[in-house]
């Protein structure tokens, strides 16, 4: 499940800038208690609401810059582009990963059931963030000094809208292991994303998180960086390998920060067999994983998964070899049978 701090912006990232004087990021941190309070309460709810097949409609709300969701519906499904070109950039964002899901994986919205994509924009004043809360997705405007507007980066709503699948999929915890993998999850298909919309390829994409979303002034280039995790900006700790495991208790015991392990692989193993074919197999993955399960679940959980799909045809025959040279190469060897 998300809980805390189920965010693009990293906790510690926001710590390290309110320390260097930035008030808008000091604000962006004491707003999270009260939104993990309305997550909580949806998670707590996840297994009793009611399961109703939808259409899938993408909602877009205007929060006025206030602290509060759904202030006032700006775009509906089908409707002509505004003269908000962030409502635009979130209506057609997240039509681009709804219909990502729904024609390469046959998934219906992020539950599978065609459940109403929601997004807010305008949120809050300088909000430095993006979220999803367990029922929709949130961003801010950025406060022009460290970021930007956070509705405008197709990695991040992908990322945000991933959250989602994830916890309808698997739930993830959002705690430990677990929850770097949410975190990760999150990623590879926030890159995946990413780079259909760009109409890139592997070796010209950057393989950065949050790109977009970062101003001139901040410390670095990005979030995140899949290709070289501990690298995209001066607060970036993110390690590449299970030596360096981070193992303190902050950010969750490290969500955010232990998920560059996982992502490094991801990034290896794309470059051997593709992204393509990456994507499905950890998309299969994802349905097979459970609330509690690790690094080496999931490691041993794609094995199988590309066990299976390679012989059956659906992805590189190679697939097996890949992914554990991959993961052994960041310090989880799989044991393959």
């Amino acid at each position: 499940m998300c809980q805390e701090k189920c965010f693009i912006v990293p906790p510690h990232i926001l710590e390290e800038l309110a320390k260097r004087g930035n008030k808008s990021c000091k604000r962006t941190l004491n707003d999270t208690g009260r939104i993990l309070e309305r997550r909580q309460t949806a998670l707590n709810h996840l297994l009793v609401r009611e399961q109703e097949d939808g259409a899938a409609n993408r909602l877009v709300y205007d929060c006025q810059n206030k602290y509060q969701q759904r202030v006032e519906l700006v775009m509906n499904e089908g409707d002509q582009p505004t003269d908000d070109e962030v409502a635009n950039l979130a209506y057609d964002g997240s039509g681009f990963v709804r219909d990502y899901f729904q024609q390469t994986f046959g998934l219906n919205s992020v539950d599978g059931n065609g459940i109403d994509i929601i997004s807010n924009i305008h949120y809050g004043e300088n909000y430095n963030n993006a979220y999803w809360d367990g029922d929709e997705m949130t961003y801010g405007d950025g406060d022009g000094k460290e970021f930007t507007n956070f509705a405008g980066a197709i990695d991040v709503v992908a990322h945000e809208i991933a959250h989602g699948v994830t916890q309808f999929l698997a739930n993830l915890e959002y705690y430990g292991q677990s929850g770097a993998l949410n975190e990760h999850f999150s990623d590879v298909f926030g890159t995946v994303i990413k780079q259909k919309y760009l109409d890139q390829d592997i070796e010209d994409a950057d393989w950065l998180i949050g790109d977009l979303v970062v101003t001139e002034e901040f410390p670095g280039i990005a979030i995140r960086s899949m290709k070289a995790p501990g690298t995209a900006n001066d607060f970036d700790t993110q390690p590449d390998h299970m030596d360096n495991y981070y193992s303190g208790t902050a950010d969750n015991q490290g969500v955010h920060i232990n998920s560059g392990i996982p992502n490094k692989a991801f990034y290896l193993s794309c470059l051997e067999i593709g992204i393509d074919d990456c994507a499905l197999i950890w998309f299969e993955t994802l349905k097979s994983l459970w609330r509690t399960a690790n690094f080496n679940d999931m490691v041993e959980t794609l094995i199988s998964v590309a066990q299976n799909l390679s012989s059956e045809g659906r992805v590189n025959e190679q697939s097996v070899d890949a992914i554990s040279k991959s993961f052994s190469s960041v310090g989880l060897t799989p044991i393959v049978v």
